[in-house]
């Protein structure tokens, strides 16, 4: 079960704002409550080494382990990560809920990259992160209520220089294959870069056979295959 935000998560989208004010207020809560999350991860760390276990047995050390994972499941609650990981939670509602943030933080990769994968603003990994929510969302599905976003969100993705895991937004095209999709990438054919326009043909080629598992190869195997 995900940590529920405390209060209202509105701020949130100020993280991929266009306005500068907005997204730098946005980014600064953010991190604040990143580097909260760190220091109670660091606090339960050195409990785990005082007890020699991260189950210590000793009244006062267990009670202490629990104040600091406590800690951090609510400050790591109160960033985006906290938002974004009730896309792995067992109620539907809850992952509907929330599938805007999922879309949100990838969309923040896109338009603000430099903070999105800046030490400061992540616990870990952000590839990590991207790929376990690319993954989730290509095995499970696209949530309905940011379905109709996903295909420009692709666009965008296609047009732009290739960074760490792009490949994997090929197996969300069987969810959201839909016209619009089909129309935005048909429009990328007649595109100036021809990295771009080969693509496009090929999350259409994609889209034309759901029934392929996209994975790192594929791209590879079918632009082998279009030469031949």
């Amino acid at each position: 079960m995900a940590t529920e935000f405390v209060g209202d998560p509105a701020w949130v989208w100020g993280l991929a704002s266009r306005d500068e004010d907005v997204r730098r207020r946005a980014l600064a809560r953010h991190r604040e409550s990143v580097e909260h999350a760190r220091q109670a991860l660091h606090w339960s760390n050195d409990v785990w080494a005082r007890a020699g276990s991260p189950a210590p047995d000793q009244p006062h050390l267990a009670a202490e382990m629990d104040q600091a994972q406590a800690a951090f499941r609510y400050h790591r609650g109160q960033t985006i990560f906290g938002l974004t990981a009730s896309l792995w939670d067992e109620d539907d509602e809850v992952r509907e809920r929330h599938a805007p943030f999922v879309l949100l933080y990838l969309v923040w990769e896109g338009r603000c990259p430099d903070d999105w994968r800046a030490d400061a603003n992540n616990l870990w990994s952000p590839w990590g992160r991207k790929e376990s929510l690319l993954r989730a969302l290509a095995a499970d599905g696209v949530p309905s209520g940011i379905r109709p976003q996903v295909p420009d969100l692709i666009t965008d993705v296609v047009r732009r220089r290739y960074r760490c895991k792009d490949w994997m937004y090929a197996g969300l095209v069987r969810h959201v294959a839909d016209d619009r999709f089909h129309e935005r990438m048909r429009g990328l054919l007649g595109d100036d870069d021809p990295v771009v326009r080969l693509r496009a043909e090929f999350l259409l080629h994609v889209a034309a056979h759901p029934e392929v598992k996209v994975k790192r190869t594929t791209w590879r195997r079918w632009l082998a295959g279009r030469h031949l």
